[in-house]
């Protein structure tokens, strides 16, 4: 299946697409896809370090065992390229150390952060899922206080990465096209969002 899709002019940058079709391959369970994107993705400037954050995110989308699957395919890739505890392609970045958020260890700063992105992913509503308490403080609390916290990727690009991730999901469309708007709330164009359903939908159906 054909996967290099190189552009000359684009509205998200190219690393953007390469690390959002990591993504989308983790979250529909295809390793062997997945194992032929990541490093795709480190060559076209995805740091190390961001593609362990995206895939740490699609548990809160896709569950533990995508997400573990993900990252066992990166580890395993990365362990190929080591050599006495040296990246032997030069070409690959770690990128940014990740600095432990101090909000974890502030429920009530988690939960009040979170409350404020999510009302900024709502396009500045508040949303309350009264319906079921827990599920709204988890969403607030962890997804958007804990997860969202973490200084590697920006809001805007989570919320492409999650796009990427329900793209690729059956059974989810509420979600997926609920997220494409979001998206815009967290600072991406309507035409950004387009291109990058475009260039999904493309790859994943691509012979």
């Amino acid at each position: 299946m054909k996967q290099n899709m190189e552009t000359t002019t684009s509205a998200l940058p190219e690393r953007i697409l390469y690390l959002c079709t990591c993504v989308a391959w983790a979250a529909k369970g295809d390793l062997e896809h997945l194992e032929t994107a990541i490093p795709q993705a480190l060559d076209h400037g995805v740091t190390i370090n961001e593609q362990k954050d995206a895939f740490a995110q699609l548990y809160a989308y896709a569950g533990f065992p995508r997400s573990l699957n993900a990252l066992g395919v990166l580890e395993k890739i990365l362990n190929a390229q080591m050599i006495n505890d040296q990246m032997v392609n030069g070409k690959w970045s770690w990128g940014k150390p990740f600095v432990r958020p101090a909000v974890w260890d502030d429920a009530a700063e988690a939960l009040r952060t979170g409350t404020a992105m999510q009302t900024r992913d709502e396009g500045g509503t508040p949303w309350d899922y009264t319906f079921c308490p827990q599920a709204d403080y988890y969403m607030k609390s962890h997804l958007f206080g804990d997860i969202y916290a973490s200084g590697q990727l920006t809001p805007a690009i989570r919320e492409l990465v999650t796009v990427a991730a329900l793209s690729a999901m059956d059974g989810v469309t509420p979600q997926f096209e609920g997220h494409k708007e979001c998206a815009v709330f967290m600072g991406n164009t309507p035409e950004q969002v387009t291109e990058l359903c475009h260039w999904l939908s493309h790859v994943m159906n691509a012979e």
